[in-house]
């Protein structure tokens, strides 16, 4: 029995390298294509993976509903086929600012991290989809990841020499360490949203015409108020407006778990949901404190003080308190189930705000971002 087991282990194991053997030959390919040719470029590439993210979210979504195995496959496939594009099209990017003479990580302005944070995301999901063989999250996640690269695209795409502040080694490690921060919290989003739906289903809570006509009325009002907090001036309305989005956004997900209570009959066991966003978050605190830590490093060389009370650092620090009682409150077993996947969305919900709200209406140290 021992060689039986020992002898898939080893196949899965050298089926894997094959795989991604495969994968960085057409990533290499790609981007060596992109290059050569010179009409390819990177923005296009992003734009190709945001189409092919945007297929993953609808064959995922649909193979929830069918639970077809071969379905799953597909969509596994295309956003396998979407991350390989967009890890070309950052790769190009780097290739495009050194023959520039303005070399930078793909990071530096909202553009960029609207691609790069992506990317992390779904590399840190695809791990978890093969560690843990749960598919359905995919349903929540990539509606998010297509969005945010399609939507992205309304900003500068030029690739701009650095500001002098971001001139520097810190760049590397700290947006670095903020960026696998917020992929890590995201992916734990996805499984926290999840767990809630699966949690309504197991306890067959009755939906009535409440949670329906909230869920239909909130979902059409964040249309136009998400689009006024989006593409609004800088001025106390727009602030208004997108602390209305907020209240909407997290009105939808609460009634969403209600009316997508059918869906919880594919979703795997509360127990490995619950687990998924436990690790998720437990990788990607660290890293989020250790990107503060950094960050104040680089403020104290690059302005002369650790901590400026700037609006990206106050949001960051409200981020870290969120996922800090979320830890705190699963180790000492006080918050479990519901509460903790609540504890969850509302810190997601705070790292948007730090992310975009901060980016776009809040001026501070860190205003460049938007240029």
């Amino acid at each position: 029995m021992e060689q039986v087991i020992t002898y898939k282990e080893k196949g899965s194991l050298s089926s894997g390298v094959i795989f991604a053997v495969v994968a960085i030959l057409f990533i290499l390919g790609l981007a060596t294509i992109s290059v050569i040719s010179g009409k390819i470029h990177n923005v296009l590439l992003f734009q190709i993976s945001g189409v092919f993210y945007l297929a993953a979210a609808v064959f995922y979504i649909i193979a929830v509903f069918l639970k077809g195995d071969k379905l799953s496959k597909i969509a596994t496939l295309t956003a396998f086929l979407a991350w390989s594009i967009q890890s070309a099209a950052l790769f190009v990017r780097g290739i495009e600012a050194y023959q520039l003479g303005i070399f930078h990580p793909p990071w530096t302005n909202l553009y960029e991290s609207l691609m790069f944070f992506p990317w992390l995301a779904t590399t840190l999901y695809l791990y978890i989809e093969r560690q843990y063989k749960v598919k359905a999250i995919g349903a929540f996640f990539f509606p998010i990841v297509a969005f945010l690269i399609i939507w992205a695209h309304q900003f500068n795409t030029e690739i701009d020499p650095l500001v002098p502040a971001l001139r520097s080694y810190w760049l590397y490690i700290h947006v670095l360490a903020s960026f696998a921060g917020y992929a890590g919290f995201t992916v734990a989003f996805g499984a926290s949203v999840a767990f809630l739906i699966k949690n309504n289903y197991d306890k067959n809570i009755r939906v009535n015409i409440k949670h329906i006509a909230g869920f239909i009325l909130s979902l059409i009002l964040l249309i136009p108020f998400g689009y006024w907090t989006l593409t609004g001036a800088k001025d106390l309305k727009t602030m208004v407006m997108g602390v209305i989005f907020i209240m909407l956004l997290l009105t939808f997900i609460y009634f969403a778990t209600y009316v997508l209570k059918p869906v919880g009959k594919f979703l795997p066991s509360k127990t490995i949901l619950s687990e998924i966003a436990l690790k998720a978050v437990a990788l990607s605190f660290p890293i989020w404190t250790a990107s503060i830590i950094l960050g104040g490093a680089w403020a104290n060389e690059a302005w002369g003080s650790y901590w400026s009370w700037d609006p990206k650092e106050n949001w960051a620090l409200i981020v870290w308190l969120f996922f800090a009682a979320y830890i705190h409150g699963r180790t000492i077993g006080k918050w479990k189930d519901t509460t903790a996947s609540w504890i969850v969305v509302a810190g997601f919900i705070m790292l948007l705000i730090c992310y975009f709200g901060v980016n776009l209406y809040f001026p501070g140290l860190h205003s460049y971002a938007t240029e």
